[in-house]
């Protein structure tokens, strides 16, 4: 890979997933990599942390009462100890920042036209209020860029990691983005959504003395992690998780997120069709984590869940599909309307660690350096 730095034409945009910012209540950290969050968490038996439990969501953007904002991205991998471990972002920012030309900017200062931009949200709410506020920030940051910069061609990039990719989707597809973007590039976003969060709002989330359960229900995102297809198998059939009753799960909430978020989306892609611009538009490129256990479906018997690695599916051949990245199945990584584009890129890694690996960093290069020039001008007669 080239050491000298690539020019940046366009806006880099970053959004980390679920977890993936850091959370303060009052301007002191509450969920962040900080002494001071991991000895409130350590010292209260994690009942500082019962504080992000959500007792409303907008979707329509509007502020809580609660206190609690996002300030920056999460860094690197620490371990909170007891509690998890979590892979950040301080990584991939500095890979972008020392692989292209960039002008890092400040998503709360607009004061400054820049084109790389690192976007903390609160990953507890509703992803319709994030999408909401990137659409703010790239409506007022481009249009500064292009002026700075000369060139009028520039568009956003958007690179997702996990949730971010959701977050993004919402944007291009439902708020009209894709007239702006050139890219979406994906690492482990579950399009079609996790067992994982099912099984933690069926069974809970513990962590030896820490009791997250009641807090990522209360979470409005929680449920729109949720696999939207039949996932829970019950006697003989597949069924989808608002048809049911599962202790812990609400049925409304579950198919809200269903229609009014992954719906709304799937409605939008579906009516550009007819769009020309649209059909020249921006690409969707998805990096898959794959060769790890991942959960893939879900037993319902006598009131309990259990989760496990069988593909939801009568079709043997369909069980080759039987892995992910750990959290979300490999057939959730890619959009349903590119599920026979054959466009994705696999990479056997962690979800947690899929923006960090040095292997997936040179693709994502490679794929960016490719965005800035124009092949299209090297043909025959």
């Amino acid at each position: 890979m080239p050491t000298k730095k690539m020019p940046m034409r366009d806006l880099i945009v970053l959004l980390p997933g679920i977890m993936g910012s850091v959370l303060q209540k009052d301007n002191k950290d509450l969920f962040a990599l900080s002494w001071g969050a991991a000895w409130g968490a350590l010292t209260s038996a994690g009942k500082s942390l019962q504080l992000m439990k959500l007792a409303q969501d907008d979707p329509n953007g509007g502020d809580l009462d609660d206190g609690i904002t996002a300030p920056r991205l999460m860094n690197d991998a620490h371990l909170i100890p007891g509690f998890f471990k979590i892979d950040g972002y301080t990584h991939v920012s500095q890979f972008i920042r020392n692989s292209f030309d960039v002008v890092p900017g400040d998503v709360f200062d607009s004061t400054k036209p820049a084109n790389y931009f690192e976007f903390p949200y609160d990953w507890r709410r509703d992803n319709r209020v994030a999408a909401l506020r990137l659409k703010t920030l790239i409506d007022t940051r481009l249009p500064q860029w292009k002026e700075r910069s000369g060139y009028d061609q520039a568009k956003v990039v958007l690179v997702g990691h996990s949730m971010g990719g959701l977050v993004s989707r919402y944007y291009l597809e439902k708020l009209d983005g894709w007239r702006d973007a050139r890219a979406l590039i994906t690492f482990g976003t579950p399009y079609r959504g996790s067992v994982n969060a099912l099984s933690f709002l069926a069974n809970g989330y513990k962590k030896r003395f820490i009791d997250l359960t009641e807090v990522l229900r209360s979470f409005t995102s929680s449920y729109q992690l949720l696999p939207i297809y039949k996932v829970v198998k019950v006697g003989n059939e597949f069924r989808r998780i608002e048809e049911l009753n599962i202790p812990g799960v609400d049925s409304a909430r579950a198919a809200q997120a269903r229609t009014e978020f992954h719906g709304a989306i799937q409605e939008a892609v579906e009516s550009h069709q007819n769009d020309a611009d649209y059909l020249k538009s921006y690409k969707i490129v998805p990096i898959v984590g794959t060769r790890q256990p991942t959960l893939q479906s879900a037993a319902f018997e006598g009131g309990t869940l259990t989760p496990n690695e069988i593909v939801p599916s009568e079709n043997e051949e369909d069980q080759l599909l039987a892995e992910g990245d750990g959290t979300v199945p490999r057939l959730s990584a890619t959009p349903i309307e590119l599920s026979e584009e054959y466009r994705e890129t696999y990479f056997a890694e962690h979800h947690a660690s899929l923006q960090n690996n040095d292997s997936v960093l040179a693709d994502l290069s490679n794929r960016l350096r490719q965005m800035q020039t124009n092949l299209s001008q090297f043909r025959g007669a």
